[in-house]
């Protein structure tokens, strides 16, 4: 039933019986009348957010409003408080954002339906992976852990949440004992050989990836062997693949010989690993830069996306930081233009992801630290730019009006 703001998995498991106590706690709040209610007001919400009847999509901060509310309606009624807590981690909130989920993780192993929880328990663990937040996953799955500690599914999960957090000695035992509960499982494979990327154990990290393979060759373990044969290669571990040198003449031979399709998943395979090896290293760094990496990789994707869309090569590599430099006075002209909801704060916010990628990637030799320099010296120097839009329209409705007067 919850609606989390990730996809969720749907996962074919038997999951235990609930005791006649807990199945007669569970009906007698699911079946009160502020239930039913919150549950209509909560289906109609999303209905409204994925096809508006009338204006636009609800904003973030609506949404948050209406679930509020539902709330009012009933305070036990648990995907409102899930997903209160998604949004305000989303944006960066820390305290507040973390007791809501608390709440609502509690009242879900409560008053979930026993066919939906593994369902609802892995959208939740998958949305704060998505959020960077691995230190609350990680938090949520040892208490599953130790509730359902026959569940191989969640040591799996808090495998891939403590090597986040940097521990790949206790990650590699959590995730082995993953294997050891369902041998056949080639994503618990595949992770484990993952996991043996990221410690440099690239033979042991050979021969979990054959066995996934040979179980189910899908798109992930493919992924995975391509950084085991890179490695090989090259020696070091999956973060020095994530920071390895551009294959730009492989690129330009391919755009010459018009593949598109192959120099578009280049780049774009490129990029993701460059933001990945960037919020890893700002994961790690402070409690305050791991509270506010989901609105800052936010505002840098989406940013980069629309410069993307402006590059006239058909292709734009991230580390093509002269191209932005250039241009920046136009593309955050159109930026504004294109997104009417920019304000201070916004551009704030893209100002500071640039500078933090950017930097990220000046510290380790992909971007020329003077070009790095220059460019954050323009974006220092320049002028408010929401006001130079607000200037601009102005002109705009003043020209108009002269216009019309003229008619």
């Amino acid at each position: 039933m919850i609606m989390c703001l990730g996809m969720n998995l749907a996962l074919v498991c038997v999951w235990r019986l609930p005791s006649l106590h807990t199945e007669n706690k569970r009906m007698k709040v699911t079946r009160t009348k502020a239930w039913k209610k919150a549950e209509w007001e909560y289906t109609e919400m999303h209905a409204q957010s994925i096809v508006p009847f009338i204006g636009l999509p609800l904003s973030r901060a609506e949404i948050v409003e209406r679930l509020e509310r539902i709330i009012e309606i009933c305070p036990k009624f648990y995907p409102t408080l899930v997903e209160i807590g998604l949004n305000r981690l989303a944006a960066g909130g820390n305290a507040e954002a973390t007791r809501k989920l608390a709440e609502g993780f509690t009242l879900m192993l409560e008053l979930a339906e026993p066919g939906e929880l593994l369902e609802e328990l892995d959208g939740l663990i998958e949305n704060l992976e998505m959020f960077w937040r691995f230190d609350l996953s990680k938090h949520y799955l040892e208490i599953l852990i130790e509730r359902y500690p026959e569940r191989a599914l969640f040591q799996d999960g808090l495998a891939l949440a403590t090597v986040r957090m940097g521990d790949i000695d206790a990650a590699l035992l959590h995730v082995a004992k993953a294997v050891e509960m369902e041998p056949d499982n080639s994503r618990f494979l595949s992770n484990l050989g993952w996991i043996n990327l990221i410690a440099g154990n690239v033979k042991d990290a050979g021969e979990a990836l054959a066995e996934a393979r040979r179980l189910d060759p899908d798109e992930v373990v493919t992924g995975n062997l391509c950084v085991h044969r890179y490695l090989i290669k090259h020696g070091g571990n999956y973060f020095d693949y994530l920071l390895r040198p551009l294959e730009r003449e492989e690129i330009d031979r391919l755009a010459n010989e018009e593949k598109w399709r192959e120099v578009d998943r280049i780049c774009a395979s490129f990029n993701q690993q460059r933001v990945e090896a960037m919020a890893q290293a700002l994961f790690l760094e402070n409690d305050q830069k791991r509270q506010g990496l989901a609105e800052l990789l936010s505002t840098l994707r989406l940013f980069l996306a629309f410069v993307d869309s402006l590059d006239p090569s058909g292709y734009f590599l991230y580390e093509d930081l002269s191209f932005i430099q250039t241009h920046f006075k136009s593309i955050m002209h159109k930026f504004n233009v294109k997104f009417d909801d920019v304000d201070d704060e916004m551009v704030g916010q893209v100002y500071e992801a640039l500078i933090q990628f950017y930097g990220f990637l000046a510290a380790r030799g992909l971007v020329l630290t003077r070009e790095f320099k220059s460019f954050k010296k323009t974006l220092l120097s320049m002028t408010n730019v929401v006001r130079y839009r607000n200037d601009m329209n102005e002109e705009v409705d003043a020209s108009q009006g002269k216009a019309d007067r003229g008619k």
